[in-house]
């Protein structure tokens, strides 16, 4: 009888985990950036540790840039400086507490570095152009951290 109830339940949770793990890849390992708060904002790129940068926009809020996979960073040979003028347009989130800025595009030094098409559709992301690298994201060290 124990065995039976153990099947039964097991029979339950399966389906249940897998939903649950299916539904957060949909939703947070999406190949968009969603266009419902997309904003421009002006500010300082106080810290670059590939996948992150640290923003302080001029609004005074603090943000958690999100900078796509270090290979293509390299391939494009994009460079981010710290402690330089930036501007950063994108999709902005408040997650626990934190925003979280999931750019477009950032210009620096007059230089713009290209992040996701019109519709927030990452660059990196296999598309109509067929332009994916295939590389693994598991690449050497970023370059442009500590300039």
């Amino acid at each position: 009888m124990k065995t039976l109830q153990r099947i039964i339940l097991i029979a339950l949770i399966v389906p249940a985990l897998v939903y649950a793990q299916t539904e957060g890849r949909a939703t947070q390992g999406s190949e968009k950036n969603d266009v419902d708060n997309v904003q421009t904002i002006k500010g300082t790129i106080t810290e670059v540790k590939h996948p992150y940068a640290t923003f302080k926009g001029e609004d005074g809020k603090e943000y958690r840039v999100h900078l796509g996979p270090q290979w293509y960073w390299e391939r494009e040979k994009f460079q981010l400086r710290h402690n330089v003028q930036a501007q950063i347009k994108g999709e902005v989130k408040q997650v626990q507490g934190r925003y979280e800025f999931y750019p477009w595009e950032i210009t620096q030094d007059g230089k713009q570095i290209s992040l996701a098409d019109q519709n927030g559709k990452p660059k990196w992301s296999s598309g109509k152009d067929g332009k994916r690298s295939g590389k693994s994201g598991k690449s050497g060290k970023f370059k442009g951290g500590n300039k």
